[in-house]
């Protein structure tokens, strides 16, 4: 066949093949608008299918290959030489958390979080306005103790003169001293109660039904006695000061009892006493005791006065003329110092120098005894605490030397026996000069490598979590036999960080794969050098 032929044969295949296309190009056009889009989409669809066929094989031999894993001795994976992890807690070497001594609602508030200052700052105040009448009552009391002791050192003539005061400053004590408790009784320990029954006035609050009958009787007691007092307010003038005040302090702490177990029976949980009758309860509770320390006060001025007029003659002439001014004014000062105390525990103040790390109160807020209200801070000096195990109580001694989230520390105390509630043994570390920890924070104590021995290993064998699968039925680890993975199972113990502790026996040379996530029994792998 010659040339000619040949190309004459190829001229008429192409002319043939472009008349077809022209046939089919044109019945194409001619076929409605919703058969040419699909007849696109089958032509589309079989090159995309080719196009995923030459292109996904290659993907799927890589699937096929074996996976790579690393392989490490137990030895070397044990945590049990090279000692263990744990997790402590930041705090101060010198911090203090601040308790509220009684209850009430917030006056003042003097301080901000993460102020710094000083021993003895005032950083809140709750109401007080009953405490400070006491203690100005009491310092008015212990001045005169003062002002009769000055007195006594010059002139013990003038004496009786003196007894006379304090008699009429009794009297005036013991009159005040109704008028205050019928106060408080009417104004805030009656919003406990309500309309009057045959066994007293109705209790408004459900304690339990001893309580529902006892209270009321109790409270029915004293308006009895407050009646009898207001009947002998009129002969006080003529009757002995030092009786009226007995009399007066024996009605003021029945009160002060039916507060105590008022505040019993109102704390629980199922009373339903709401906040107004709890801060009413508190400011009466406030008030009573102030009135028992001043009726305490007037009673020992009263019998120191009636002592120095008795014995004042005496006293001069024997040169002991202060005695007596000097027990009065011990006995003043006793009280000024109760009555201080009192206003002492309506303020919250900074026992140590130190930044404020938690101030949780606001003025108007209502807070109860042993309320956590503040914590003072010296946030310089960092200790971090941590609790072990007696099995990693063996690892440890003082003055051992730790990294603190990489950081150095080193460990100053251990303590003898486990903690009660924790049941585990509580360790102190103290953090390097300059660290960068803050109080308060998390971190991961690790304790300084010892060179590990190849075949045995003291202390408990713990591996790293990665290199033990978590089954549900059982817990395994992998070596590697003829390029493929074969389970070994053992028993596991406690966590400790991120470390598990191994229980079964497992030889120090035993080589495992160092990452067991994602792997199964029998798969087959190469190994890393």
């Amino acid at each position: 066949m010659d040339i000619r032929s040949v190309r004459a044969r190829a001229g008429a295949f192409f002319v043939s093949m472009r008349t077809k296309v022209v046939v089919l190009w044109a019945g194409y056009r001619a076929r409605p608008l919703w058969q040419q889009g699909l007849l696109a989409l089958v032509a589309l669809a079989l090159l995309w299918g080719l196009f995923s066929f030459f292109t996904t094989s290659p993907t799927v031999e890589s699937a096929n290959k074996p996976r790579a894993v690393a392989l490490a001795s137990v030895g070397e994976l044990n945590g049990g030489s090279v000692g263990g992890n744990f997790i402590g807690t930041v705090r101060s070497i010198t911090e203090a958390n601040i308790l509220a001594q009684s209850g009430g609602t917030v006056r003042a508030v003097h301080a901000s979080l993460g102020r710094y200052i000083p021993a003895g700052f005032i950083i809140a105040e709750l109401d007080n306005a009953s405490e400070r009448a006491a203690v100005l009552q009491a310092e008015g009391s212990y001045e005169a103790a003062l002002a009769a002791r000055t007195v006594a050192q010059q002139q013990a003539q003038n004496t009786n003169q003196s007894l006379t005061e304090a008699a009429v400053s009794a009297r005036n004590t013991y009159r005040s001293s109704y008028t205050t408790l019928d106060i408080t009784l009417n104004t805030y320990v009656d919003t406990f109660f309500g309309s009057a029954t045959s066994f007293g006035p109705k209790l408004l609050i459900n304690p339990d039904l001893g309580p529902y009958y006892t209270l009321p009787k109790a409270r029915r007691e004293i308006t009895d006695q407050m009646r009898d007092w207001k009947n002998a307010l009129g002969t006080a003038q003529t009757r002995d000061p030092e009786t009226l005040l007995a009399e007066a302090e024996v009605v003021a702490r029945s009160i002060s009892d039916l507060l105590v177990k008022l505040g019993s029976a109102a704390n629980r949980r199922d009373s339903g006493a709401n906040a107004t009758q709890l801060s009413a309860l508190a400011t009466a509770q406030t008030t009573v005791d102030a009135q028992l320390t001043a009726l305490s006060t007037a009673r020992s001025s009263y019998r120191a006065a009636a002592t120095a007029a008795a014995v004042g003659k005496t006293q001069t002439e024997s040169g002991t003329a202060t005695a007596s001014a000097d027990a009065a004014v011990k006995q003043a000062l006793g009280a000024l110092r109760g009555a201080q105390a009192n206003f002492e525990k309506t303020v919250v103040r900074a026992p140590l120098a130190g930044t404020i790390n938690f101030l949780p109160l606001r003025v108007g807020d209502y807070v109860t005894s042993f309320t956590h209200v503040a914590t003072v801070a010296q946030n310089g000096a960092l200790e971090v605490v941590t609790y072990v195990s007696q099995a990693d109580r063996d690892l440890l001694s003082v003055g051992a030397k730790v990294t603190l989230d990489g950081a150095p520390g080193t460990v100053t105390s251990i303590a003898p026996a486990l903690d009660p509630v924790r049941k585990q043994i509580e360790v102190r570390i103290a953090a390097a000069a300059g660290s960068t920890l803050v109080n308060g924070q998390s971190v991961q104590v690790r304790l300084a490598s010892a060179t590990p021995s190849p075949t045995t290993s003291k202390g408990p064998t713990t591996l790293p979590l990665s290199a033990v699968k978590l089954l549900t039925d059982k817990r395994i680890v992998f070596v590697v036999e003829d390029g493929r993975l074969v389970a070994q199972e053992v028993e596991v113990g406690e966590v400790r960080g991120d470390r598990i502790e191994i229980v079964s026996p497992l030889a120090a040379d035993l080589r495992i794969v160092v990452d067991a996530r994602g792997l199964v029994d029998g798969e087959k792998v190469v190994t890393l050098p």
